[in-house]
C-alpha cells in the first residue's frame, strides 16, 4: 500500500510498515508539502498520488469527504508491529479504501 504519513506519526510505525512492504512517505519529506502543509494540502496531494493518509489526528482528517482513504492511529499503546499488521490486514480486506476513514485499532 502507498502511504503518506502525517507529521506526528511515530517513526517506529513507519519503519515497521516499510518492513511489511508498504511504500511510506512522510509529509515533511515531500517537496510539495513539507512540515507546514495544511491538512487540506495533505489530502489533496495524497488523492492526486493515489495514496492513503496515515495520521494520529482524527478530528482534523475525519472532516474530508473525498480522498483515497485515511487510516487513523490514535495515541495508543499499540506496538509498531501491531500497527503494521493492522494496516496490512486493512490492505488485504478493504481493496477500495476511497473515502473511508479507518481506525487501525479496530483491525488489531
Amino acid at each position: 500500500m502507498r502511504i503518506l504519513a502525517d507529521v506526528n506519526v511515530k517513526g517506529a510505525f513507519l519503519t515497521a510498515l516499510r518492513s511489511e512492504g508498504h511504500t511510506v512517505a512522510r509529509v515533511v519529506d515531500v517537496d510539495e508539502l513539507g512540515a507546514t502543509a495544511t491538512d487540506r494540502e495533505i489530502i489533496s496531494y495524497a488523492t492526486s498520488e493515489d495514496t492513503v493518509v496515515l495520521t494520529n489526528d482524527a478530528k482534523d482528517f475525519e472532516q474530508f469527504e473525498s480522498h483515497q482513504g485515511i487510516i487513523i492511529v490514535p495515541q495508543t499503546d499499540l506496538t509498531p508491529g501491531e500497527v503494521a499488521a493492522a494496516i496490512s490486514h486493512i490492505e488485504r480486506t478493504v481493496p477500495n479504501r476511497s473515502d473511508l476513514v479507518l481506525y487501525a485499532t479496530s483491525w488489531v
